[in-house]
């Protein structure tokens, strides 16, 4: 099966579309997504009520836990405040509920999938260095362990204890029974590495190989929703500039 994994969707409808276009072209069988459904953007129930239908798994993220009161708006910074509120105030009852029922993290015989981290997923932690992914490999028991939350894309792999970037946006890992992976998926609609375009990936379930994906989807036309709605600029014209 090719299984796709997205995250960080901040209520980007245009990037989520052309992410799920995508997906098309690629012929993928099934969709996880790893939370931060909402937040930033401006379509926060066309997103939700979207992945709700469309993925087998979807975790809660945090920007999701506090836009349905789960958490406070404590650790945001005031560009992140200003989005949150407008989105709690915005979201359905139901696309609430949704979102609030989420679960912090998911397992199979192959991966695993959290929004944040391994390690205490709900204490939102965040993985930025090799010692960090060093220390996390730990908290996990699969082959491969799905993250967000960083908005940066990385393939991190652990082979006989050594731990190191992967190079490159595909990695093999069939008759490699050394080999563990800890992937960040980047983000579909605040991508963070400058790269604007949406962040995704696919593991190849046959093949067992799992290959990142970027994708171009029209910035202006999110840029000019979050303009009408007062968005602060900063979160505008950070999706030009990939940061």
């Amino acid at each position: 099966m090719r299984l796709a994994f997205i995250s960080d969707i901040h209520a980007n409808l245009e990037a989520l579309e052309a992410v799920l276009e995508d997906m098309e072209r690629q012929k993928t069988d099934e969709v996880y997504c790893l939370g931060d459904v909402v937040g930033y953007g401006a379509n926060p129930n066309e997103c939700t009520e979207i992945i709700s239908k469309l993925c087998a798994n979807v975790l809660l993220g945090n920007h999701d836990a506090v836009a349905t009161g789960i958490l406070t708006t404590k650790h945001f910074n005031v560009h992140a405040r200003v989005a949150i509120e407008w989105t709690a105030e915005q979201l359905t009852p139901e696309n609430k509920n949704f979102l609030s029922a989420r679960s912090l993290s998911r397992a199979t015989d192959l991966f695993t999938m959290v929004h944040a981290t391994p390690y205490e997923p709900g204490m939102w932690y965040y993985i930025t260095s090799l010692e960090e992914a060093a220390f996390n490999f730990q908290f996990f028991g699969t082959k491969v362990c799905f993250v967000g939350h960083t908005h940066i894309p990385m393939i991190i792999a652990m082979d006989d204890e050594e731990v190191f970037v992967h190079q490159g946006k595909q990695v093999f890992f069939k008759g490699r029974d050394n080999l563990r992976l800890l992937i960040n998926i980047g983000s579909v609609g605040q991508p963070r590495d400058r790269n604007p375009e949406s962040s995704y990936g696919i593991l190849d379930t046959v093949e067992e190989t799992f290959t990142l994906r970027r994708v171009p989807y029209n910035i202006t036309g999110a840029q000019n929703k979050m303009k009408k709605i007062k968005m602060p600029e900063f979160l505008i014209n950070r999706l030009t500039e990939g940061r």
